[in-house]
């Protein structure tokens, strides 16, 4: 019966160190997304700040050629 409990408690002991290398796997895995997400949303800021930025230079001629089209009588 000895030799039983035995087995089984290696098998258990395996079973805790393969749960722990997971766990540390999963850990690594989770900091890597983090900061793959963090570096996701900058450059999301930055294409959202371009956006308004070539919005606002669009505007911009868009005024210019309105004006144009005035001084020309088109």
């Amino acid at each position: 019966m000895a030799d039983i409990d035995n087995l089984v408690l290696d098998q258990l002991r395996l079973n805790r160190e393969d749960i722990g290398s997971l766990r540390t796997d999963m850990d690594a895995f989770k900091t890597e997304v983090h900061a793959d997400l963090t570096e996701v949303k900058a450059d999301i800021g930055g294409l959202r700040i371009m956006g308004f930025g070539l919005a606002s230079v669009v505007g911009q001629i868009d005024k210019r050629v309105d004006h144009l089209e005035e001084k020309l009588g088109a």
